[in-house]
């Protein structure tokens, strides 16, 4: 029988600890996260989105996250059972209340988390099997899994800030309108914390904390709307293949908060075609929890009761809106500035 305390303990013990010698230390709201490989490959894939939080401060790791790819093993990583998990890499039958696990077969590598070590493991069989997407999110996963015991939520949204202390959210699916928005705000002059994943702080002072300076953007979108910045592209060859990626700290880092007060939330939803305002108008927090709550659930599948607790606290004491975004980029400015000015 598959035993995941036993597969964490084995993964551990594969990495050759001696060889991680590629060290960086981030600091995540005031949380120090310490980050390990043995790959210069792995580290350049993976650090970009997290390079803005870099740190030197001298404090004990609140999360350590350990990084490799075969060949930085003492031997092989037997696969755990492909039969345990769903599409979504999720083992409902596993006992995950200390050891979590999310595996893709597919995908061909493995996250691991220990709550009582404190420890993230990532392995992939090798650099160039890394998926696209995952460079994005560096870690995202492991992120989800420690800040189930921290006054934290990793949340599918955006944030911007109008004045560089206050922060708004803008959650919402792919699609939604979330990241061309927080771009567009961007270049407008406000302040930029992501337009993907941020983590909020769950308990007064309610505080909104960047994750990833990646942002990303559908090709065709980018096509119409963004064309300027093609000089900034990470991907320019593939973009069109994946997304449009683009690191904010690299181009705007004036603009680029590492955390604001959370004052609201709008909920964006793109308006019907031919209609170029953007307007807001108030919700109740049942209704922006439903907006909000099952795309960051179906994204990060454990532990779901404890985040949706802790995203339904956030939301029931902040004020809810509802943006409907139009097709003028000018008119959709004037709408956050006005709704932020409030």
């Amino acid at each position: 029988m598959f035993n995941l305390g036993d597969y964490f303990e084995e993964t551990l013990a594969l990495l050759d600890r001696d060889s991680l010698c590629y060290r960086d230390r981030l600091d995540l709201g005031g949380h120090i996260v310490d980050l390990a490989t043995h790959s210069p490959i792995l580290r350049a894939q993976f650090l970009p989105a997290l390079a803005h939080l870099a740190s030197e401060s001298g404090s004990d790791a609140d999360l350590t996250i350990l990084y490799a790819d075969s060949s930085g093993t003492t031997s092989p990583l037997k696969a755990p059972p492909m039969d345990l998990f769903n599409g979504q890499g999720y083992a409902a039958t596993l006992d995950q209340n200390d050891v979590q696990i999310f595996y893709q077969p597919w995908l061909r590598q493995v996250f691991l988390y220990s709550r009582l070590r404190r420890i993230g493991l990532y392995w992939v069989i090798n650099p160039d099997e890394v998926p696209w997407w995952e460079m994005t999110f560096s870690f995202r996963i492991i992120f989800h899994w420690w800040s189930r015991d921290q006054d934290l939520q990793l949340m599918h949204a955006g944030a911007i800030s109008e004045d560089g202390k206050r922060g708004w959210l803008i959650p919402g699916p792919s699609g939604s309108g979330k990241s061309t928005s927080c771009l567009q705000l961007l270049l407008s002059g406000r302040y930029y914390l992501g337009d993907d994943y941020v983590v909020l702080r769950t308990k007064p002072p309610f505080k909104v904390h960047s994750l990833y300076q990646s942002a990303k953007i559908n090709h065709d979108n980018f096509d119409e709307r963004f064309t300027d910045l093609h000089s900034q592209l990470r991907n320019p060859q593939n973009y069109r293949d994946q997304k449009a990626i683009l690191h904010i700290g690299e181009h705007y880092p004036d603009r680029l908060l590492e955390s604001a007060d959370l004052v609201g939330i709008l909920v964006p939803r793109i308006a019907s075609p031919g209609v170029a305002q953007s307007t807001t108008f108030a919700v109740s927090a049942a209704k922006a929890l439903m907006s909000i709550a099952p795309t960051t659930l179906h994204h990060l599948p454990h532990h779901r009761a404890e985040a949706f607790s802790k995203i339904s606290t956030v939301i029931n004491a902040v004020p809810c809106y509802q943006w409907l975004l139009g097709s003028d980029k000018n008119l959709l400015t004037e709408s956050f500035e006005r709704v932020a000015s409030d």
